[in-house]
């Protein structure tokens, strides 16, 4: 199969595929005569893994290093690297659900005093400072930096 064939199956883009090769996680396909890469089962099954592996929140080059090992026969190291990396990714699923929970617990307070007409005092607008022409909050929300979880890496 061709490049599109192959990224189509495993739901990517053409340009996707490439770079996964020059990256290294997908090995360098043979070519035809006039150029085109020729996939075969293996690499749609590495493929496969790989996008998976990513799915999971893994860095690129650690899908690319345990998709290598499952293909070479080495399941079962696969396993053993990535259940610390499952559960390293588990706990920051349960620290942003709790962030979440927080803030949603925060909102509901001020949807209700505000729908009450009775805001909570601490919820006035200031301005934001001496050289700051921009009104805020005063009350503090726990919104994380970064909504999205991070993405792991060996030693994390």
């Amino acid at each position: 199969m061709n490049v599109s064939e192959i990224a189509r199956e495993v739901g990517l883009t053409p340009s996707a595929v490439r770079f996964y090769e020059r990256r290294g996680v997908l090995p360098a396909p043979p070519r035809r005569e006039n150029g085109y890469r020729t996939y075969g089962a293996d690499d749609l099954c590495r493929l496969r893994l790989i996008v998976s592996l990513r799915g999971l929140g893994l860095d690129l080059a650690v899908a690319g290093r345990l998709a290598t090992l499952c293909m070479a026969g080495q399941c079962d190291v696969m396993n053993r690297d990535l259940a610390p990396l499952v559960a390293a990714q588990r706990r920051a699923v349960a620290r942003a659900r709790a962030e979440l929970d927080e803030l949603e617990r925060q909102l509901a307070v001020i949807a209700g005093s505000l729908a009450a007409g009775d805001p909570e005092p601490d919820l006035c607008l200031t301005r934001g400072g001496d050289n700051d022409d921009e009104l805020r909050l005063r009350a503090v929300l726990p919104v994380s930096a970064h909504p999205r979880l991070p993405v792991l890496m060996p030693g994390r």
